[in-house]
């Protein structure tokens, strides 16, 4: 029911698949995977599509579409806080914002814009950390991933498909009594005969 008349389309709100810290392309995808469940798909044809689609993401060539976007306050304060060293805790995806301000400056990259207060980001986790950073920012409103981004940084993919697909939908799945499928789960499932 839609304010009176039938219709055949759900109206998800309050769950974490609709929180701004997901991909809106991510975001249409997990919905779309729920939608199909509760009308009628088999959780295995499901779980299928669930983990070729957490495939494409993992090899994917566009790396901004894994990037988890945050909106980056106080930047010029806590850049100051942290060059002098002042033991202050600052925020990671600040951190990961200064961290690609820095960058700009290392590979003297004066085409690419510097992350200021008040900007939205995108962050990507690090397989290993650099210094004291984790994870690295790029501006959401870029429009080419920097060719010193690409090679000098190894972004643990692993870590964003966990925080993308598995953990916005396992606190759906969990009330159904099912787990995030992954290649491992359906391979497990498929030699017991579950």
């Amino acid at each position: 029911d839609n304010e009176g008349h039938k219709c055949d389309k759900l109206k998800i709100m309050g769950v974490e698949l609709k929180k701004t810290t997901l991909p809106k392309e991510i975001s249409k995808k997990l919905s779309t995977f729920i939608e199909e469940y509760l009308k009628g798909k088999t959780w295995d044809d499901l779980a299928k599509d669930i983990v070729e689609f957490k495939d494409e993401l993992y090899n994917t060539k566009d790396i901004l579409l894994i990037g988890l976007p945050k909106g980056v306050k106080k930047v010029e304060y806590y850049t100051n806080q942290y060059n002098n060293d002042t033991g202050i805790t600052i925020p990671g995806h600040t951190m990961a914002t200064i961290h690609y301000n820095q960058a700009l400056e290392k590979y003297g990259d004066t085409e690419s814009m510097k992350i200021s207060s008040g900007m939205k980001v995108k962050v990507f986790y690090l397989t290993k950390k650099i210094g004291k950073f984790k994870s690295i920012a790029l501006p959401t409103d870029i429009q080419k991933v920097p060719q010193w981004f690409l090679d000098n940084f190894d972004i643990n993919r692993d870590m964003h498909i966990e925080r993308l697909i598995d953990k916005p939908l396992l606190n759906i799945i969990k009330a159904i009594n099912k787990t995030v499928p992954s290649k491992q789960t359906m391979s497990t499932d498929s030699l017991l005969g579950f």
